[in-house]
């Protein structure tokens, strides 16, 4: 997944300076909130360039999901009336 797929989905970025993690770089990576206890992560800009990857770290699987996938857990928190936007 590109990044500014990441942005079209909603997700937020989130940069993180060197003073705050202290490993000798700034980095950033991309959230969403979809429901009450349910966040996506994406891998961070040092792991990432062009093919960034999204997690759930609270699930057993630790496979990457797919767009699709994000859509559908989208759709669900829409419908649940948690989200207020559809991804263009």
């Amino acid at each position: 997944m590109t990044e500014q797929e990441l942005l079209d989905l909603g997700f937020e970025k989130v940069e993180v300076l060197d003073e705050e993690s202290q490993n000798g770089y700034d980095y950033y990576y991309y959230t969403l909130d979809l429901l009450p206890g349910l966040s996506l992560i994406s891998s961070c800009s040092d792991e990432s360039t062009t093919d960034w990857k999204v997690y759930n770290y609270d699930w057993v699987n630790t496979d990457s999901l797919t767009k699709a996938s994000i859509l559908h857990l989208r759709e669900v928190a829409l419908a649940q009336g948690y989200l207020n936007q559809r991804p263009q």
